[in-house]
């Protein structure tokens, strides 16, 4: 599935920009995490979300008092004036209002995406069609036995954005799965582990193929690669080179 251009899309998210208008596509935990992120930053911010009655409704209304919402069905018009659209993990790429905004031009990413822009420290990222809440869960016990502060969550109990809270850990701990990964591209991590490949939420990607290329985007820049047991440490050199590679796409 072709995105917008990398180009637009990373000068978009960039911090010294002045404030933009965006559509945070989703109202659940991860939406209003994002709608959180964004408006720190001062940010105005749109949020649509399919259902009638969202489950976060109520505490986005209290949070956010004057902010504009639109629920039900969703009119491509409202993408007037978008200058970005974040979309939470549940919302498919072939969804009506996402397909307009990507013919648009407009630029599409996840919270993960909009995490792995700012993060202060080191991350470790994990993904894989089994085991990842496990594996996520017991990295981060050793790091916080070797004494170092961390945070774990993205997937896995706390939204990737509501970890960039004062005081930063030394680590954060990021359990993935392939809705997040397929509209991040920005996930430069310490370690990128994808435990195992089975058939799953085939519905969503359609094939096999497709899902195990949604996990592989994990593999974009990291420091150190595990797969399979083996452990794979890549240079400077070949990151560098794969940044230029995937930028020229």
């Amino acid at each position: 599935m072709s995105h917008p251009a990398p180009s637009r899309r990373h000068s978009i998210l960039k911090s010294a920009e002045a404030p933009l208008r965006w559509l945070v596509f989703g109202m659940g935990k991860t939406g209003l995490s994002c709608v959180r992120f964004l408006t720190e930053q001062g940010h105005a911010v749109l949020v649509v979300d399919t259902r009638e009655e969202p489950p976060q409704m109520l505490e986005l209304k209290q949070q956010w008092p004057g902010i504009e919402c639109r629920n039900g069905s969703l009119d491509p018009g409202i993408l007037a004036n978008i200058d970005a659209v974040v979309l939470s993990p549940g919302i498919a790429l072939d969804h009506p209002l996402v397909v307009v905004a990507r013919n648009a031009g407009i630029p599409i990413v996840g919270d993960v995406e909009l995490f792995a822009r700012v993060a202060p420290s080191p991350y470790i990222a994990i993904t894989g069609s089994n085991g990842k809440s496990t594996v996520t869960t017991l990295v981060t016990q050793i790091i916080a036995a070797a004494s170092l502060s961390v945070r774990a969550g993205a997937n896995l109990g706390t939204p990737a954005l509501d970890l960039l809270r004062p005081p930063m850990p030394a680590y954060f701990v990021l359990e993935l799965s392939s809705f997040q990964l397929e509209v991040t591209e920005s996930l430069a991590a310490e370690v990128a582990c994808i435990l195992n490949i089975s058939p799953d939420h085939l519905d969503r990607h359609g094939t096999l193929e497709a899902y195990a290329a949604a996990k592989a985007r994990l593999f974009s820049w990291p420091a150190l690669a595990v797969r399979r047991h083996r452990f794979h440490e890549r240079s400077s050199h070949e990151r560098s080179t794969d940044r230029r590679t995937s930028l020229r796409q």
